[in-house]
């Protein structure tokens, strides 16, 4: 995925749209990236009173977060207005340079990436800054005392996709299971551009810093805690 320069945007600066308040820790995402992702995803999913605390952007209309949600494919997701208003945001990053068959192949890489993370953000009603999904589905059920939000098994077949279409499937029911809510968006899409890399062959050199193993251990390392009082 390139990395270019570009000018940062005035509300870049914003804590509630950077998330850099708990200083999250991306894989695969820049800085720039996590930024456009975040103010997207909070005017597709915020309302106005609340957005309007946030940034001056516009809410876009209702509708358009519906119509995404009801896509299943990839090809499909590209089709839709929010998935266009993602990518024009992430294309104006990018200085235009001469066509070639490589940064062909890399934009239609990167386009896949980013209509997969579309698909699965557009489910997250409610987030929370440096929250990564595997904590949350290794959380206790609540009224429970040893039941995960998300089974071993299920969990497993979760690092188990070969497809974009899976993963769309299986990472929807993931948060459904965390209701949809308490997921940092940054941190979500982060892990599915790491998924995207890995699937293309592009793997990190240290074995912590790849996939399976981050979600792994943030998920089981919320297996281990015990409920709060009161739960």
């Amino acid at each position: 995925m390139s990395e270019t320069e570009q000018q940062t945007p005035p509300e870049a600066n914003n804590p509630a749209i950077t998330g850099d308040k708990a200083k999250e820790y991306r894989h695969a995402l820049t800085s720039d990236e996590a930024y456009t992702l975040r103010l997207w995803w909070q005017r597709l999913t915020l309302d106005p009173p609340a957005l309007k605390k946030i940034t001056e952007a516009p809410a876009y209309p209702r509708g358009v977060r519906a119509v995404l949600r009801r896509c299943d494919t990839v090809e499909s997701v590209m089709l839709t207005e929010a998935f266009r208003h993602l990518w024009s945001a992430l294309e104006s990053q990018v200085w235009e340079k001469a066509p070639t068959a490589n940064s062909k192949k890399q934009r239609d890489q990167r386009l896949e990436t980013w209509a997969i993370i579309a698909a699965v953000a557009s489910e997250l009603r409610d987030e929370a800054s440096g929250a990564p999904l595997g904590k949350r589905l290794g959380e206790k059920r609540p009224n429970t005392t040893d039941t995960p939000r998300m089974s071993d098994l299920r969990f497993q077949q979760l690092l188990d996709c070969h497809t974009p279409e899976e993963l769309i499937r299986r990472f929807r029911r993931a948060l459904k299971l965390a209701g949809n809510e308490a997921v940092s968006v940054v941190l979500l899409a982060d892990m599915v551009a790491l998924w995207a890399r890995e699937q293309r062959g592009q793997y990190r050199a240290e074995a912590t810093q790849r996939f399976a193993f981050v979600m792994s251990d943030a998920y089981f390392h919320a297996r281990a805690l015990k409920p709060a009082a009161g739960d």
